[in-house]
This record gives C-alpha cells, sequence and structure tokens, in this order.
C-alpha cells in the first residue's frame, strides 16, 4: 500500500510538467497546484469557476513539500493555494510576489472513523497518523502524544490521504486526519476534533506564481475570495481566517 500510495504521489506531483514553464500557448486554461488535502475543495471552486468564465483550471494536488521545488524548477503552475509559511518561503525564494497571497482559510486536525464503525474508545484497536516527512509536514504521532492517546497499534502513513485509506479499508479504526479530507470522503465521520493547544489550525492562502504566464490567473484568486467560493469551501472545511 505505501508503495503504491508513494508512486501516486510521484506521478501527481510532476504531472505539471507536461505543461512546461515556457509555453506559450494561446489558451486561457490555468493551472493550479495546492496541498494534497485540498484538492477536493479546489476542484469544486475550479468546476463553479469554470461555469462563470469558461477558463478551466487544472488542479494539481501536490503534497506539501513538493510545491516550492517545483515552483523552483519552473514546473508551469501559474497559481499555488498552500499553507502560509510556504507562501513565506516562496516569497523569500522570489517565486511569488510579496503581498499576493489571498483568501487565507483554516483547517482543523481530526480524529475520524469510517462511518458506521465509531470504536468505543479512541484507541480502541489500531490508529493510524502520519508521518513526519516532506509528503504530510505533519508528526501525527507527536500529536497523538499531546492528546494523551497511546495506542496499543499505531500504523504510520504517507500522509493523511492514506490514513484516510486505511480507514475506509479497515486497516485502521481511527485516524488522525484533516476536515478536508473527511468532508471529501462521506464513508468517513469525525469522532472528535483536535485541541488548538494540541496543534493548531493550518492556515492557507492562494497566491499567482511569478511563472504564471497565461491571461488573468489573479481572476481565479480573486473568486476564492468572494463570498461564493467562502461558503464553498466553508463545506470543504475550510474556515475562512
Amino acid at each position: 500500500m505505501t508503495l503504491q500510495r508513494r508512486t501516486v504521489l510521484r506521478a501527481t506531483a510532476l504531472a505539471p510538467i507536461a505543461v512546461a514553464s515556457g509555453a506559450r500557448a494561446a489558451t486561457t486554461d490555468l493551472v493550479l497546484a495546492c496541498d494534497t488535502t485540498l484538492g477536493p475543495a479546489m476542484t469544486d471552486a475550479a468546476k463553479v469557476f469554470a461555469g462563470r468564465s469558461g477558463v478551466q483550471i487544472h488542479v494539481f494536488p501536490t503534497s506539501p513539500g513538493l510545491i516550492l521545488p517545483q515552483l523552483a524548477r519552473e514546473v508551469q503552475n501559474d497559481i499555488v493555494v498552500t499553507q502560509v509559511d510556504l507562501l513565506r518561503n516562496a516569497v523569500q525564494a522570489g517565486l511569488v510576489e510579496p503581498g499576493a497571497d489571498r483568501g487565507h482559510w483554516r483547517n482543523r486536525l481530526v480524529l475520524a472513523a469510517a462511518t458506521g464503525h465509531q470504536p468505543a474508545a479512541l484507541t480502541d484497536g489500531a490508529v493510524a497518523s502520519s508521518d513526519l516527512t516532506p509528503a504530510s509536514g505533519l508528526d501525527g504521532p507527536a500529536v497523538l502524544a499531546r492528546l494523551g492517546l497511546r495506542p496499543a497499534l499505531a500504523m504510520g502513513a504517507l500522509d493523511t490521504h492514506e490514513v484516510a485509506f486505511q480507514l475506509v479499508t479497515g486497516a485502521a479504526r481511527v485516524g488522525l486526519v484533516y476536515l478536508t479530507d473527511v468532508r471529501a470522503d462521506t464513508r468517513l465521520a469525525v469522532l472528535a476534533p483536535v485541541a488548538d493547544s494540541a496543534y493548531p489550525p493550518i492556515v492557507y492562502a492562494a497566491a499567482v506564481t511569478r511563472l504564471a504566464r497565461r491571461p488573468n490567473p489573479d481572476a481565479f484568486v480573486t473568486f476564492l475570495a468572494s463570498p461564493e467560493a467562502t461558503a464553498l469551501l466553508a463545506r470543504h472545511g475550510l474556515e475562512a481566517a
């Protein structure tokens, strides 16, 4: 399972390479890279935007640790939606204009289980969480320890997407995931939110990159901050920050 997920992640992360940074084709289509857990939310927002404008947004969910390396290697991304700390690093690296980030949404960690299979106790059965890797950026075992949870069987995972997979397949009874992961899959249910003292919400923002070569990518970033998009993203678990 883990090897399969690693292969998929690599393929996902490299997919935008097909749209080279030097290409200046006569198209209004735009490329957007976002943290893996934001994929469903950004895809839905892109569909609404396309219906309004006729402009297609090609969304590439990507491991957070790979978004900046992609930009540094001039893999074409017109827009990025990622953690504000990573966007600050992108500004320092000259990949995003200072002050270009907008939107700002919070995403919370939660303890989840497969729908209809909630355990009697949070440590009843295997508990899955993501290992601290560039793919996740999240030290799941450390969060569980801060919550005072010491499961008899702890299962590691590449990222929260893989944790969700372990839950729906029955490999784990409880998992540490983002609220966006739960909202993206009706087979998952929240057991309990993670307190801010154990892990503060992740804050994301959107920005146009300096690699943008197509017309008006700023229009989609502006749309993401609109009341309509704010309501849509809230349904995906992203609170306006």
